[in-house]
């Protein structure tokens, strides 16, 4: 359980850059940039790790569940998926800056143009 759990964590460290604190809350700092599936499952392998530490927990925890839920998170993180997602976030940033240029541009145009400077 704690490889599965320490792979994905490198995962998350290279693919989102999300490199430091406990698991649950680099979950919590990626909120948008991860699918609430995702966010589910690595939610429940971070209380399944905590929980692996008790004789007791460890018995109750589905190791098949947690195969699948990690299986999940590996194919989120690996796949073309997040890589579209971080360049259309860059391209939308990129687009959302022009235009406020080009706004203000146009705004100093007409203002100029009704003070009579043009």
């Amino acid at each position: 359980m704690a490889r599965r759990v320490a792979r994905l964590e490198g995962l998350l460290a290279r693919r989102m850059g999300l490199r430091r604190g406990p698991l649950a809350l680099r979950v919590k700092r990626a909120r948008g940039a991860l699918p609430e599936a995702v966010r589910r499952d690595l939610l429940a392998l971070a209380a399944a790790r905590q929980g692996a530490g008790h004789p007791k927990i460890a018995r109750q925890i589905d190791a098949r569940a947690m195969a699948q839920a990690e299986r999940r998170v590996a194919r989120f993180l690996k796949g073309p998926v997040l890589r579209e997602r971080r360049v259309t976030r860059r391209v939308r940033w990129k687009a959302a800056r022009v235009l406020n240029l080009a706004l203000i541009a146009l705004g100093a145009m007409w203002f100029a143009m009704w003070r009579g400077l043009v």
